[in-house]
């Protein structure tokens, strides 16, 4: 199974922990901009020369790329994600740090929804979505902007360590009833918290738990959130699904 990471926060302390990585692997590599994405980029190479890596833009006042984003926002975004040539993340989630957005953007939202959908569809070949398993409510995730229907890489985010044991069993049983398993990728986790810090969480024995049952399962690959929580244990966990 192929096992890649998130870097959320790539300082120096986080991409040291590529050092522990020894296998092939792709990061997924957040950043502001092209130009900083491209510094962590060097930065990483240097530390494990075998990785490969692909841009997670942060957008601005958003975070997350969704309908409520502003437009200019998006518009530069998607502007800037046209002159690189990287594989890229584009996470598709609401901008919960910035409520604000949900009244100010609300009449713009299938404008903004149009646009990402555009984008997306251009660059479908280069592009992974980070996204809840859309199979739990389909049709409402496409009405929010949170899914789409284009043929790119999907990585559905299932961290066990934030869910309640009924919200666990439940988003199982629908990744069981997603299609195409080969092609599209679980995340997992949390092994250190993320922007909104309050995020359990999972051990390496509840991580190995869960690569058990994407693997047997039919998922070829599994994104694990985030590289800057790695660790010898979790390491010998890891190669054990490799």
């Amino acid at each position: 199974m192929k096992i890649d990471f998130y870097v959320e926060f790539p300082t120096k302390k986080n991409l040291e922990k590529l050092k522990l990585i020894t296998w092939p692997c792709k990061i997924f590599i957040a950043a502001h901009s092209l130009n900083e994405f491209q510094k962590f980029e060097k930065q990483a190479k240097k530390i494990n020369k075998n990785i490969k890596t692909a841009y997670w833009p942060i957008v601005k006042n958003s975070y997350w790329i969704s309908p409520l984003s502003n437009t200019k926002d998006l518009k530069d975004l998607f502007s800037e994600l046209e002159k690189c040539k990287n594989e890229l993340l584009i996470d598709l989630e609401f901008p919960i740090l910035n409520k604000k957005l949900f009244f100010k953007n609300f009449l713009f939202f299938l404008k903004n929804k149009r646009l990402i959908k555009e984008f997306l569809e251009k660059n479908k070949k280069r592009i992974t979505t980070a996204q809840f398993p859309s199979a739990i409510i389909n049709w409402l995730y496409r009405l929010l902007g949170i899914d789409y229907s284009v043929n790119s890489e999907k990585s559905f985010m299932w961290y066990s360590s934030t869910l309640s044991h009924v919200m666990n069993r439940k988003t199982q049983k629908h990744l069981l009833k997603l299609e195409d398993k080969h092609v599209h990728s679980v995340g997992l986790g949390t092994i250190a918290k993320g922007i909104i810090t309050t995020e359990p969480i999972l051990s390496p024995d509840k991580l190995r738990i869960d690569l058990n049952f994407v693997k047997k399962n039919g998922f070829k690959k599994v994104i694990i959130f985030r590289l800057g929580g790695l660790n010898k244990k979790y390491i010998e966990t890891i190669k054990k699904f490799l």
